[in-house]
């Protein structure tokens, strides 16, 4: 039995989304909503390694009563695991390519792009409720990187921080840019588990950051994200959001503590 925990189809929880409808895969889909602190209720698949990943707030794949968490590992897990296309290179050094993407994103992208959808979106969202019962449920977070990455959310006077996540980002943009431009897909010819990965970390950038990701600014970023979008199973995912808004879901990613 496959079962995918997730919420709306952006950033982490649209990589597995996509990949699955990539796959054509039969799943169990099982959605939840991290800011209403869900992922802490009771009967939430957890072990070890999903209670202490970077990641935490998901998504989640139980398969066979498995529990594999951090969704590039999901994407490499659904790619050898599930049958399908293939979404790995099948030339080592691609390969290498593919998984140095990964880390790539988790390193540079996650925490700025989390960091600047968290201030446009979810902050306001946490403000509008009674603000004791919010800050109840991030004091029971564990563990304490996590509930700071949470408490950091409704901080004010962050305009600080956030500059310094859009000149993170800039770094990595860059580099994203430079790759397309030589080549319509990030780990070589073939399109990859690469491709879902910054994709789903960078459908929203241009609306967070138009001065960073845009036509003038990064048009070939421009012209992947189109690609992207094109694709059956990409729509296939973005079809399952509940709110219509999937690119305003945003949970605190990386913690820039660890990774910048």
């Amino acid at each position: 039995m496959l079962e995918l925990y997730h919420w709306e189809p952006n950033t982490f929880f649209l990589k597995p989304l996509v990949a699955l409808a990539e796959k054509a895969a039969i799943y169990t889909s099982r959605y939840f909503d991290p800011t209403q602190f869900e992922q802490f209720a009771a009967g939430f698949p957890l072990d070890v390694e999903s209670r202490l990943h970077l990641e935490r707030e998901g998504p989640v794949l139980v398969h066979d009563g498995t529990i594999i968490s951090s969704s590039f590992f999901l994407l490499e897990y659904i790619a050898e695991a599930i049958p399908g296309p293939a979404l790995l290179p099948e030339d080592a050094y691609d390969r290498y390519r593919a998984r140095a993407w990964g880390q790539i994103s988790a390193l540079s992208l996650a925490s700025a792009v989390s960091a600047l959808g968290c201030a446009r979106y979810l902050a306001p969202t946490l403000r509008q409720r009674p603000v004791n019962a919010v800050r109840s449920q991030i004091e029971a977070i564990e563990p304490p990187e996590r509930r700071a990455a949470w408490a950091a959310v409704l901080q004010d006077g962050a305009e600080a921080q956030l500059a310094g996540a859009r000149k993170q980002l800039a770094v990595p943009v860059a580099r994203i840019e430079s790759a397309l431009a030589g080549s319509p897909w990030l780990a070589g010819a073939q399109y990859s588990i690469a491709d879902i990965d910054i994709f789903a970390m960078l459908m929203g950038v241009p609306e967070l950051t138009p001065d960073v990701v845009s036509v003038s600014a990064s048009p070939h970023i421009m012209a992947f994200l189109q690609r992207m979008h094109a694709r059956p199973a990409v729509r296939a995912a973005l079809a399952l959001s509940r709110t219509g808004r999937p690119t305003e879901a945003y949970v605190p990613g990386s913690e820039p503590s660890r990774w910048g």
